[in-house]
Order: structure tokens, then C-alpha cells, then sequence
């Protein structure tokens, strides 16, 4: 039985799971973009002739190296900037990296797409988990944690679905060629995978900060010198 003295949880408003929706999905289209070249390698290599060393190199090499790169930057602009406007800012700039790879017509280009999804990727982690700790008291976290691992759960296995199923169905649609802007099966995929995280970024900018720490009694007041 519970003492007289215990406080109940603090409850989660409804602020809080739309912050969480869409962090979630932020993590959700970060694993689709990062993962959508695994599906289309075939296509790619056959279409650009570009061999499996080279597909190593952007599906590894490059994206992580730039990952990893700009992680801590992005992780200590997380600390003293506004997050909101972070990862707004980020998933438009890897959103927009994603849709590059629909015009590349050699490996330079793709290695181009995948160095832009690395660093914006990079935001991910940190400014996204700092936002949703800061609309969820400590009792609730392991809900948003799991919530936010689900995600990336679906990003990845839609990465592989949509891939797939949307290149075949271009492919289908204009087997003669003649498509416009002369896309290929597997560039329209890398155009439709874009699309979402524009929509996202625009929301995601317009959401408003929360108090910084406020939930656990350490509020903490912006830094002026964030970058």
C-alpha cells in the first residue's frame, strides 16, 4: 500500500506525446533514409555500374565517418541551443541529402547524399532524446525510451518495403523509359523517401522548446553562446 506521503507521478500532457510522436518519427524516417540504399544496391549498381567496393564506401565509409564527425558538435549544440529548431533544421538538411540521390548519375553524387544524411543524422540522438526527457517526468521515461526504440524498429523495416515496392512500381509504370525528369525506378524511391521529413521539419521547428530540466527541479536558462 502506498504511504500517505508519496506524490502521484506527474502526469503527461498532451504537449508531451506530441513531442514524443514526433521525435519518434523523426528517429523513425532517420533509420528509413540511412537504410533505404541497402534495397536499392542492386538497381543502383546495375543502373550506374558502380561495384560492391564502392557500395561498401556509401553504405559504411562515408556515412559513418561524417556521423560520427558531426555527432558531438551536433550533441553540444543540443546542450545550449533551441532543440526543436535543431532537429528541424537537421532532418530538412538529411531529408533534403536523401532527395539528391534521385538525380545521381555516378558514384560522386551518391557519396555526396550519403555525407549530407550522416551529419544531419547526427542530431538525432541527442537532441531528440533531450527534448523528450524534458516533456516526461523520470517515472514515464522508459515508456518514451521504448517508444522512440519502436520507431526505429519501423523506419528500418519501412526502409526495406518501401524501397522496393516503390521502385518496382515506377518501374512498372514507365517500363519504356520516358519518365519524367528521367527517373529510374530506384530514384524515385530516393525522392519519395525525402518527401516526409520536409513535412516533418516544418513541424518540428514550429513546436514549442520546454523548459530546459524544469521537470526534474534543475532548470536551466539558455546559453548564450550555444555555438
Amino acid at each position: 500500500m502506498a504511504s500517505k506521503g508519496a506524490s502521484s507521478p506527474a502526469p503527461i500532457t498532451s504537449a508531451a506525446w506530441y513531442a514524443l510522436t514526433l521525435v519518434a518519427l523523426t528517429n523513425a524516417m532517420s533509420l528509413l533514409d540511412r537504410n533505404i540504399l541497402a534495397i536499392l544496391a542492386p538497381r543502383i549498381k546495375a543502373d550506374l555500374e558502380i561495384g560492391d567496393a564502392e557500395m561498401g564506401l556509401l553504405y559504411g565509409t562515408v556515412f559513418a565517418l561524417f556521423y560520427a564527425l558531426f555527432s558531438l558538435p551536433l550533441g553540444r549544440l543540443a546542450d545550449g541551443w533551441v532543440r526543436t529548431r535543431l532537429l528541424g533544421v537537421a532532418i530538412a538538411f538529411w531529408s533534403g541529402a536523401t532527395g539528391l540521390a534521385a538525380f545521381a548519375n555516378g558514384f560522386a553524387m551518391l557519396a555526396l547524399s550519403r555525407l549530407g544524411v550522416g551529419i544531419g543524422e547526427g542530431a538525432t540522438g541527442p537532441a531528440g532524446t533531450s527534448l523528450v526527457f524534458d516533456h516526461f517526468p523520470k517515472e514515464r521515461r522508459g515508456l518514451a525510451m521504448a517508444v522512440l526504440a519502436a520507431a526505429i524498429a519501423l523506419g528500418l523495416g519501412c526502409s526495406l518495403i518501401l524501397g522496393g515496392v516503390a521502385a518496382d512500381w515506377w518501374d512498372g509504370l514507365y517500363p519504356e523509359g520516358g519518365a519524367p525528369l528521367g527517373l529510374r525506378g530506384w530514384q524515385f524511391a530516393f525522392a519519395l523517401a525525402a518527401l516526409p521529413g520536409l513535412l516533418l521539419a516544418v513541424l518540428l521547428w514550429r513546436m514549442a522548446e520546454p523548459a530546459r530540466g524544469a521537470l526534474d527541479g534543475i532548470a536551466t536558462p539558455p546559453d548564450p553562446y550555444p555555438f
